[in-house]
């Protein structure tokens, strides 16, 4: 297990596995449209950003690799819950990495699935029902409030509990796929460099 500092290479390549899931975060946003869609993103990103997740906690093995994962996706994500829960989870992160072993599958798992909580929480949770009156009436202009505000009345009631437990479930497929992947691919590049995997 390396758990060296991180270099500049090692900032880098983070930083740009991480522009891939803000890449297919700003491409969805597109989706954002129809009160369902607003509702069901969060669980769609957590099946599918767990790939890029797992690749760079089995590539770089060291402290901090998570935290700018988390500090690249959150200020990209440009509003404040959204990038101080993702930040959060950066911290949560990289405590449990230096206590299961960086690179460890099951630290990456547990630690994805909280980043995928977190963030469904920033970015769908807390504007689309606590703050949904003043997100709707920021959107007059974009014809999204009545959009906002029919996502405000399913994410009521019992709609945030069943959102949240669609984010855990959707998180631990993303998981369970990032991790085959990574198994299948970048184990078999450690073990042909003669790293420990």
């Amino acid at each position: 297990m390396n758990t060296s500092k991180l270099k500049v290479k090692d900032i880098i390549t983070v930083t740009l596995l991480s522009l891939i899931n803000v890449v297919i975060f700003f491409i969805s946003s597109l989706l954002y449209a129809l009160p369902i869609t607003i509702v069901l993103m969060p669980v769609f990103f957590s099946l599918l950003e767990g790939v890029v997740y797992f690749i760079i906690g089995t590539k770089i093995k060291k402290p901090g690799a998570m935290m700018i994962y988390s500090f690249v996706r959150g200020i990209l994500g440009g509003y404040l819950p959204y990038i101080v829960l993702y930040l959060l989870s950066g911290v949560i992160a990289e405590i449990i990495m230096k206590k299961a072993g960086y690179g460890n599958l099951k630290g990456l798992t547990a630690s994805y699935i909280i980043t995928q909580v977190l963030a469904g929480i920033g970015s769908t949770i807390y504007p689309y029902a606590i703050a949904a009156k003043s997100m709707a009436e920021n959107s007059v202009s974009d014809g999204r409030q009545d959009a906002i505000l029919a996502a405000s009345k399913m994410l009521g009631s019992w709609g945030a509990p069943l959102l949240l437990v669609g984010i855990i479930v959707a998180a631990f497929i993303g998981a369970m796929i990032g991790s085959k992947i990574v198994r299948k691919h970048i184990a078999a590049d450690s073990t042909e460099g003669g790293n420990e995997f």
